[in-house]
């Protein structure tokens, strides 16, 4: 199954799954948490549970009884996901990755399910799990990232956004999420690199044009910022958070050319409240 599943003055409107809320006033827009792929499965027929030899003495399982067992099971709790009704899939996958526990597929879906019924802890765990069997599933790392900022390990996060760029460089949703982290531990001018970039692969990427044009207000760019939060609102009207920096800015823009016409001193242009 393939799914797309991850403030003061301007604060992230929950756009995506995950919003990080950065600085004093700053919100950026996560991108968005990788749903499972359709796991791995195996063409074999179910068999019965045990094998019973000439003498009548029971066997463990074959392999090939496991696999065909956990891909039955991987298939049901398919279905369960594509219903939305992830704790009966976590049930299923529970069982299933006991059956085959080295099936990575089995492990994120199993970290999926356990994040969407509120079980982060058992959610990271296993994000870990799928990541010691197979270190380059970039998407795992973006949302084992998504979660670790959630849970306030932003470090952390940062580190796991890094390592889905390298296994895959054009992981749109992990150059954006690792610039809002980049924000939150204080590096600006880096982030603003990442949302750029994010842009670059995906140009209708609208969250990651609002996190631009929000990066460039803070850094007092204002008609750059203008143009990318006028870009993310022209590709996604119902970012709320881009219309109200960019209603801001004219605002003190108009105030500003009215106390010029006065010759009344404007207040400073700041980052919107």
């Amino acid at each position: 199954m393939k799914l797309q599943h991850v403030g003061p003055a301007v604060r992230l409107a929950r756009l995506a799954p995950l919003g990080l809320c950065v600085g004093a006033w700053l919100g950026l827009a996560a991108g968005p948490t990788n749903a499972p792929v359709k796991p791995a499965t195996n063409t074999l027929p179910a068999k019965s549970r045990f094998i019973v030899d000439d003498v009548g003495n029971t066997a463990p399982p074959a392999k090939e009884d496991t696999d065909g067992q956990s891909a039955e099971l991987a298939k049901q709790a398919d279905d369960w996901m594509a219903k939305g009704k992830y704790a009966e899939a976590v049930a299923l996958l529970e069982k299933a990755t006991k059956l085959t526990p080295e099936n990575e597929e089995l492990r994120f879906n199993l970290a999926f399910s356990y994040n969407r019924v509120g079980r982060a802890r058992e959610a990271i765990a296993q994000y870990r799990e799928t990541i010691r069997i197979l270190p380059e599933y970039a998407e795992a790392h973006n949302n084992l990232g998504n979660l670790l900022v959630r849970n306030g390990d932003v470090g952390g996060a940062v580190e796991q956004f890094q390592a889905a760029i390298k296994y895959q460089p054009e992981n749109s949703s992990a150059h954006n999420n690792l610039g809002t982290a980049l924000v939150r531990i204080g590096k600006p001018t880096e982030a603003l690199a990442q949302f750029e970039e994010a842009i670059r692969l995906r140009a209708d990427y609208a969250e990651a044009w609002q996190n631009l044009g929000l990066s460039r207000l803070t850094q007092r760019q204002i008609p750059a910022a203008v143009e990318a939060l006028d870009t993310a609102l022209r590709l996604n009207p119902r970012l709320e958070v881009a219309r109200k920096a960019l209603t801001q800015i004219r605002e003190r823009a108009r105030a500003a050319t009215a106390a010029s016409n006065s010759g009344v001193s404007a207040p400073a242009a700041l980052a919107p409240r």
